[in-house]
């Protein structure tokens, strides 16, 4: 199949996703009480940049790990389509979560919507890659082993974190979306290619 085709729609689900967000953030309703209209929304507003940094990560990681690949074929273009299904979901929970805390209604089944929709997100990436890195099948010759293993141990590790995250969404809805705030910046940083640049050194 067509790597770079699938990638151009991959980047369009991602584009069209993280724009709907900005529409989870409902309008005022009452402008002659303007200022507290617009402060009322701040955890919409707060739902609204986790979500948006969180698509922004996995939009750039997709990129990452699809240039480790040297070709496509029909399994891996099935799982990116449930990874991407994730993705296009994303500002409906996104929406819900930031109006239950707004009213102060439902936030906690608001917020194990949100954290089952992130959980299943993570699987979808770690079977993506689990398949496309199985026997090295999918994967550029040049690619070295070692990383391999780095990102296999990283991906699944994500699974049990975001298992753990629905478990906190159960506790306290405003923990839960801190704690995918936090876990935002940890893959901005990009560990798992830092974890392979020190080992890669630690060998030479």
């Amino acid at each position: 199949m067509s790597k770079g085709r699938v990638e151009a729609f991959s980047d369009g689900v991602f584009a069209i996703a993280i724009t709907l967000l900005v529409l989870t953030i409902a309008q005022p309703n009452n402008y002659s009480d303007l200022a507290h209209q617009l402060g009322d929304r701040w955890p919409s507003l707060v739902a609204y940049v986790v979500s948006f940094a969180i698509i922004g990560i996995m939009w750039s990681n997709h990129h990452s790990v699809f240039a480790h690949f040297s070709h496509i074929d029909r399994g891996l273009n099935y799982l990116n389509l449930l990874l991407l299904l994730t993705v296009a979901f994303l500002p409906y929970p996104t929406g819900v979560f930031g109006e239950a805390l707004r009213r102060g209604e439902g936030a906690r089944t608001a917020a194990v919507v949100y954290s089952v929709t992130m959980a299943v997100n993570a699987y979808a990436w770690a079977a993506l890659w689990l398949y496309g890195s199985r026997r090295r099948r999918l994967l550029v010759p040049g690619f070295p082993e070692e990383q391999r293993t780095i990102a296999t141990v990283g991906f699944t590790a994500g699974t049990v974190l975001y298992t753990v995250a629905v478990g906190v969404a159960f506790v306290n809805a405003y923990a839960s979306l801190a704690l995918y705030g936090a876990l935002a910046v940890y893959y901005a940083m990009d560990p798992l290619s830092r974890l392979a640049a020190r080992s890669s050194s630690r060998r030479r």
